[in-house]
């Protein structure tokens, strides 16, 4: 529908006492030219490049003292300007929900903090007994009480699933991962990884599919952590995989019968696309080698763990078995870091990659940070996902609550079986992109959506939709930004109860957010 000038009178009267936070965006995301962001500001056609530095001496402890004269930023080899800088140390504070009326839900964030950690338990791309000697190690940590940032946990198998939101609460985290039970491995290669209990190259547990749901994960939890402002990071949990995919030795040999063609899959591209998302995300990956100590020669998956933990900025753990305490530290070592800005000199957004460097004039102080980014033009996005996919993803039931788009919604069931599930959303017009286009006005385009789920095995019962398509005046889009962008949609379900998840998509900046929900309709 085409928003009247009126739709700044409806957005002041609708949910009046409904009011959001100034709203955080990620400080990697970019605008193009004449495109209103959150706080209201027209920016040019640019990018600011954001870099989490941790710095620590040679005994690995952090460096809190530096200046900024001491360091220099080169861009391919060429010295930037530094827009900013800043030392971060933990700090971590629990945002007060006022409590909220019957059947309202929102995807406002909880915490606030500093750093915010993610411990990925990857059972895809690593052997049982690794799998399960790594999760006793990282429950052994948590049953010591440590003091954490806000932590989440996720687990890794056919897909990717939430086990718990962000909690600073150990004892919580610690009992769902004792609780959790992998399914295990639904697929074997062949027959004759079944039968090499003595191979010492490789890992059964790796397939081209297998990879390609690893890569599709890791850019999701890119696209869903890029709305938290601040660093992020990544405690991956994995034997990892290899960049490429050889054929089996007996195709080299010959043994595999005359005409046979040696085929290999090629993943050095898209990881490099993964690792460039998790950047912009701000989030530094820290890949811990599940099987610790191993007899097995896994070179190639280390190398690939190494490399991504290089690009982000965070650092790789392998051959040892104290995996807690690569847990421990990589908690420490990415709560206390600098944060460094500049806009680069090149404006050419070719989509190349551009080398990131830094130049510290301190002997003895180790710098690790993202390694380059590729010149995406300002405003568009690299994400390996389409924006249909990602949202998909981000409806399911198992998938964390999205913030790039904040929003208050109102589940209203129905008085009887003969009436429709009414959803009233209220969004945050402050997290939506509006464009100033020829005609003067600011034009955004909406769409709220409402999924029902009648249980968690199946795929959603119902999905219904709206789309917002808004055209309207300067002065009222002014008074927009004092109050809340309306969007309604009905959902038509029979008796009985149902989890829903709700969720607004813009697609201008393809931010997104959800929220789970939940609605009993009478018999």
């Amino acid at each position: 529908m085409r928003m009247l000038p009126r739709l700044g009178l409806l957005a002041l009267l609708f949910v009046a006492d409904v009011a959001f936070p100034q709203s955080q965006q990620s400080s990697t995301s970019s605008s193009q030219s004449g495109a209103t962001d959150s706080q209201g500001v027209i920016r040019t056609n640019t990018r600011l490049v954001v870099l989490d530095v941790v710095a620590v001496d040679d005994k690995g402890n952090p460096v809190a003292d530096l200046k900024r004269e001491e360091i220099t930023i080169l861009e391919d080899g060429k010295p930037q300007a530094m827009d900013a800088f800043g030392l971060q140390r933990p700090s971590t504070s629990l945002r007060q929900r006022p409590p909220a009326a019957p059947g309202v839900f929102d995807n406002t964030p909880q915490y606030t903090s500093s750093s915010l950690n993610i411990i990925l338990l990857d059972t895809l791309n690593t052997e049982f007994s690794s799998h399960a000697y790594a999760q006793d190690q990282l429950i052994k940590y948590l049953e010591s009480g440590p003091t954490i940032q806000p932590t989440a946990v996720y687990a890794l198998e056919g897909n990717l699933t939430l086990l718990h939101e962000f909690t600073t609460d150990t004892k919580v985290l610690r009992d769902v991962l004792a609780n959790f039970k992998p399914q295990g491995p639904s697929h074997v290669e062949n027959l004759t990884s079944m039968s090499s209990p003595f191979a010492r190259q490789g890992s059964f547990a790796i397939t081209r599919q297998g990879i390609i749901t690893t890569l599709l994960s890791l850019d999701f939890l890119a696209q869903s952590l890029a709305a938290y402002p601040g660093r992020k990071n990544l405690i991956w949990l994995s034997e990892g995989f290899p960049l490429s995919l050889y054929p089996p030795d007996n195709i080299d040999s010959g043994t595999a019968g005359p005409g046979a063609v040696a085929e290999f899959d090629d993943f050095g591209g898209a990881v490099e696309r993964i690792a460039d998302a998790l950047m912009n995300a701000q989030v530094a990956v820290y890949p811990i080698d599940a099987a610790g100590v191993s007899k097995n020669d896994r070179f190639p998956a280390r190398v690939t763990m190494r490399d991504v933990a290089e690009r982000t900025g965070g650092k790789a753990f392998y051959n040892r078995n104290d995996l807690d305490l690569g847990v421990r530290t990589s908690i420490d070592d990415g709560s206390t870091y600098y944060t460094m800005a500049y806009y680069p000199e090149n404006r050419k957004w070719d989509g190349k990659l551009r080398n990131i460097d830094l130049k510290i004039d301190r002997p003895g102080v180790t710098l690790r940070y993202r390694r380059g980014y590729y010149a995406i033009i300002p405003g568009g996005t690299d994400s390996v996902l389409s924006a249909a996919g990602e949202f998909g993803r981000a409806l399911a039931l198992a998938s964390p609550s999205y913030n790039g788009v904040l929003f208050k919604a109102q589940v209203v069931p129905p008085a009887d079986k003969a009436q429709k599930v009414t959803v009233n959303f209220a969004i945050d017009p402050h997290t939506i992109r509006f464009q100033s286009q020829a005609d003067g006005l600011q034009h955004a385009n909406v769409k709220c959506v409402v999924a029902a789920f009648a249980d968690k095995l199946h795929p959603p019962q119902l999905s219904e939709q709206s789309t917002i398509n808004a055209a309207i005046k300067p002065e009222v889009y002014q008074q927009l930004m004092h109050a809340n962008l309306p969007c309604h949609q009905s959902i038509s379900l029979k008796p009985g109860s149902y989890e829903l998840r709700l969720g607004v998509i813009d697609s201008n900046s393809r931010l997104m957010g959800t929220v789970g929900a939940s609605v009993t309709v009478p018999k």
